[in-house]
């Protein structure tokens, strides 16, 4: 009788799934950051007036983090958006000057048109992706500065009103919802993390590998226009430095979340809100305690460094695409 038991209680046992350290490590690395900082300013991460601080903070990341995972899933980087967003906001800062309900059309369309550029040299030109996109950060780096002639320009001031946290908060859970849902239950998403998983394969399956590889790159620069919109309402100016911090900030919130820099069928869309929630609260832990931009740009290489050991899958290694 006793002997049964036991049988019975190694069959239950290998029945409970299996728990994927990976899955659980950024959500106690998540909850590791805010007791930290939370201990160590004297309770001031969790105020009201810090709290929005971080909503406003975390807003371009988990948007742009949202659009990245389609990327990131294939195995793909984008290393343009922070420059293409400079470029969208000086284009929609000129559009603002003709009227200001344009400047939300335009930088969209102009961040779409800069991801379809990367796109097509990726999926049609076979140009690997990270260097297709370092490439075009170069170029608009430089296009930036034509359009600005070195300075920066302004936008009516009567858009500052359009910065609300209710437009930021609908923005948010929309584009989140709509992420969630696509990826993680639609065929396309699927897709995107089979071609991460073995691209061959796929390919074997009948899937059509341009438009699975090119769409993800339009969504992305589509989504940096966005953002060079909120950009602009919320500071009223555009220049060569807008969306300086935002590859680093998305970059570090999916791999922080537990995307393997590879991608593959192990991607999931949790990453995008606990590695976006992560990476703000770590910088705005860092900037309560009084350190300077250098040490915290020191402390985020690190964090990134430490993001690829802990997500990079050692089975299945390989170049990126």
């Amino acid at each position: 009788m006793n002997g049964q038991v036991t049988v019975d209680q190694k069959r239950s046992l290998k029945q409970l799934p299996k728990i994927d350290p990976r899955a659980i490590i950024p959500a106690l690395g998540l909850i590791l950051v805010v007791l930290m900082f939370q201990i160590l300013s004297g309770g001031r991460v969790l105020t009201s007036i810090n709290l929005r601080a971080i909503l406003n903070d975390v807003f371009p990341i988990m948007v742009g983090a949202t659009a990245f995972v389609f990327l990131l899933s294939q195995g793909n980087l984008d290393f343009s958006i922070g420059s293409a967003m400079a470029v969208c906001a000086s284009v929609a800062a000129i559009a603002a000057g003709i009227s200001p309900i344009l400047a939300l059309p335009v930088g969209i369309l102009v961040g779409a048109c800069i991801g379809a550029i990367n796109g097509f040299s990726h999926a049609v030109l076979k140009v690997n992706a990270f260097i297709a996109t370092l490439a075009m950060q170069f170029i608009l780096s430089g296009v930036v500065l034509l359009i600005l002639r070195g300075g920066v320009m302004a936008v009516p001031f009567s858009m500052l009103g359009w910065n609300t946290l209710g437009l930021r908060l609908t923005v948010l859970f929309t584009i989140l919802i709509a992420g969630y849902l696509v990826f993680q239950f639609t065929a396309y998403g699927k897709y995107c993390r089979a071609l991460g998983s073995c691209i061959e394969a796929a390919r074997q399956t009948g899937i059509n590998i341009f438009l699975i590889k090119f769409i993800p790159f339009v969504i992305m620069g589509a989504t940096v226009g966005l953002l060079s919109f909120f950009s602009l309402i919320r500071t009223a100016v555009a220049s060569s430095h807008t969306g300086g911090d935002l590859l680093m900030g998305v970059l570090n919130a999916v791999l922080l979340g537990g995307i393997p820099i590879a991608g593959g069928a192990t991607s999931r869309f949790r990453a995008v809100i606990i590695g976006s929630l992560t990476i703000t609260f770590l910088n705005n832990g860092m900037i309560l305690m009084g350190m300077t931009p250098n040490t915290r740009q020191l402390l985020q290489g690190l964090v990134f460094l430490a993001a690829i050991a802990i997500t990079f899958d050692r089975k299945n290694a390989k170049t990126i695409k």
